[in-house]
This record gives C-alpha cells, sequence and structure tokens, in this order.
C-alpha cells in the first residue's frame, strides 16, 4: 500500500536551490524552460529529500553521519560502523534501521555490500508560473577592502506557487527487501513502523529548507495537498495541480484526476488565504485544514 501525496506551496521572495554558475557576480538559481521558451523555477528532488532529512532531524530523529569516504554511517560503542562490509552490516543491520531514519526511507548503496530502494520517492518542486528574471542584490567584501565591495546578483522567485509529490511505500518501511526475490524482511516491529511512519507525514506537514533561508527565509510546507492511499505507486496528481496567472487553483483538471485516480481513501487539505477562488474549491471539494489531511492517514 502507498500514501501518494501531492501538494502546492506558495513562495514569497525565494532562492531555494542554486544552479551551477557561468562565472561572473551572478548566483543562479535552478530552472528549465518550455518549448515556448518561458523558464520555470525548480527544486531538484535531491535537494528535497536533503531538506527532508533536516526536517526530520529538526523533529528529534537521528541521522545517518558521513564517513571520510562519503558513506554514511553511525557509532556502536563509540566506534564507526563500516556498512561497506557485508559482514559488519549484517551484524549491525537491525541498528541500520533502528539507530538512524534516514537509512531507512531514503535508501543506502554500498558497493561492497548491500543497496536499498528508497521508500521515499520525491518529485521536484516545479513552479506553475514562469520565472519573472527577478534579482536581489548582495555585497561580497574581499580581505584587505576598506570600504564597499564587489556587487553580487542572486535570482530570486517571487510570489509563485510551487508543486510536488511524495509517494510512500508502506510497506517497505522498516523492512529489507530482496531486490532479487522481492523477499521481505521485517525489521521494526510494527509499533515502530508505525513511528516512522507517523514522524515521516509530521516531517512533511513541518516540511522546510533551501538555499539562502539566512536572507530570504521561506516556507515550503504545503498550503494545499491531496493526499491518498493507493495499491499502486502511480502519482496520479503530478500533473493535475494548476494554478493561473490570477491566483486561481484549475478545480476541472484536479476533479477529472480525482474521477479517474484508483485509490483507497482520500482527504484534501487547504490552507486560507492562498488562491483567490478559494469559496469554488471548497464548494467543490470535502475539503479539512493542511494538519487534518495528513493526519488523518497517521498510523494507529
Amino acid at each position: 500500500m502507498f500514501l501518494n501525496i501531492a501538494y502546492i506551496t506558495k513562495v514569497n521572495i525565494a532562492s531555494l536551490n542554486g544552479a551551477e554558475g557561468s562565472g561572473g557576480n551572478i548566483t543562479p538559481i535552478k530552472k528549465v524552460s518550455s518549448y515556448d521558451g518561458e523558464e520555470f523555477v525548480y527544486v531538484s528532488g535531491q535537494a528535497l529529500r536533503h531538506y527532508l532529512k533536516e526536517t526530520l532531524f529538526q523533529l528529534g530523529e537521528n541521522i545517518a553521519e558521513i564517513n571520510e569516504k562519503g558513506e554514511p554511517t553511525f557509532k556502536v560503542n563509540g566506534k564507526y560502523v563500516n556498512l561497506d562490509s557485508k559482514k559488519e552490516f549484517d551484524k549491525y543491520k537491525e541498528q541500520v534501521f533502528k539507530s538512524v531514519v534516514d537509512l531507512d526511507l531514503f535508501g543506502y548503496m554500498f558497493p561492497n555490500s548491500y543497496r536499498r530502494w528508497s521508500p521515499v520517492k520525491v518529485a521536484p518542486l516545479l513552479s506553475l508560473l514562469p520565472y519573472k528574471g527577478e534579482v536581489d542584490y548582495l555585497t561580497r567584501k574581499q580581505k584587505g577592502e576598506n570600504k564597499g565591495g564587489n556587487i553580487v546578483q542572486v535570482e530570486i522567485d517571487t510570489l509563485n506557487f510551487m508543486r510536488g509529490n511524495i509517494v510512500i511505500n508502506l510497506e517497505h518501511i522498516g523492512a529489507i527487501v530482496d531486490e532479487f526475490t522481492y523477499k521481505k524482511e521485517n525489521i521494526l516491529s510494527e509499533d515502530e513502523k508505525k513511528e516512522r511512519i507517523n514522524k515521516l507525514l509530521e516531517a512533511i506537514k513541518n516540511f522546510n529548507g533551501g538555499a539562502k533561508q539566512a536572507r530570504n527565509l521561506e516556507d515550503i510546507a504545503p498550503k494545499f495537498i491531496v493526499v491518498t492511499k493507493q495499491q499502486s505507486a502511480n502519482p496520479f496528481f503530478l500533473n493535475a495541480l494548476k494554478v493561473d496567472k490570477n491566483m486561481n487553483l484549475d478545480i476541472a483538471v484536479l476533479k477529472e484526476a480525482i474521477d479517474e485516480a484508483d485509490y483507497k481513501d482520500l482527504k484534501i487539505g487547504l490552507r486560507s488565504g492562498i488562491f483567490n477562488n478559494e469559496k469554488e474549491i471548497r464548494d467543490n471539494f470535502e475539503v479539512v485544514g493542511i494538519k487534518e489531511a495528513i493526519e488523518y492517514f497517521k498510523e494507529k
């Protein structure tokens, strides 16, 4: 069974994910171009997974450390475990799942031992309105300068909406799944598994992170959300969340997607004051708050 979480968030003044620069004093943000030449801002799935891990850490969960080889690890009796060794991995596999949350939720790949498919799939955040070409300015001082400094331009996305999607494989959380036989070995108890799923949902509800947060603090938590429990991992609503330049949610496209999707249960959550056609949204859908929509799917 899967949880499919499609959502829209709203950015004010943001530079959430930097792109590789071409030199000079311009700090670009990640963008993609449509066929008609318009640019849309995005935040990579890798960045979002990192922000989600940071949010889990803020909520009190333990995250794996990184050793000198760039591999995740953790300590047992004050000593780092070499997870790239099958012998050590097998010896400590229970601690792999119980000591830290990210190896369970986001997977791992060790060349000389094991790899794990991530039970949590994340689609990149993509802006729903085109990038307007706006920039912020800062001064970069260098050692020895008495005054002034170099002016740097930082690309910013302003007053935009972004849509994302997260799909969670509930059956694989807390379990090792053989990639060849698909045989599942449960590591966490049922209570531990429920607690982990619920903590992940808490992190999604409190989702935060992004580049340039010291100057452009942003809230990337869901402002509109569609959550379904379903048999397949299909992100049915990924292309059904649309907002026009007048800040209206496209109701017709979403209704069609809901009518055609296969799911066991569904909740729609909305934060007030986000869309201009809020009344129409409430008239067409059975809407609750964001918190209620997420917590409805917590494991009891």
